[in-house]
């Protein structure tokens, strides 16, 4: 029976290509620690540590994004869950208007959102 490990590796990287090399080198140096029909991948290096103050604008985009992965899933908890970061996503976007009101917010947005998504992807 194949398992899974998921293994959580911190390091320091003077930046994202030295940080890209670093992995690279575990994956070789692991490797040898594995039968010859295993796998190894790095599926992500992201900076890790104290995060900068992040702007609404660019933290609209990133839950912009993470709520099309979530619905091209196409599972049910998924959409739930994007359905609840699209309308976020809406009101930072939204907060500094004089007028702001939920009420403005377009629930059917994110079925619009999905057929878009989910027709593109065939």
């Amino acid at each position: 029976m194949k398992y899974l490990a998921t293994i959580r590796v911190t390091f320091d990287a003077e930046d994202e290509i030295e940080a890209q090399l670093v992995a690279h080198d575990l994956v070789e140096t692991t490797q040898g620690f594995l039968e010859e029909d295993d796998t190894i991948d790095v599926t992500q290096v992201v900076p890790f540590g104290r995060i900068a103050i992040v702007e609404p604008a660019e933290l609209v985009t990133a839950l912009r994004r993470a709520c099309d992965m979530l619905i091209t899933t196409r599972i049910t908890q998924c959409f739930e869950l994007a359905k609840d970061i699209h309308r976020t996503a809406w009101i930072l976007e939204h907060r500094g208007e004089e007028t702001f009101d939920l009420s403005g917010y377009d629930y059917g947005a994110i079925f619009t959102r999905a057929k878009e998504l989910l027709d593109a992807d065939g």
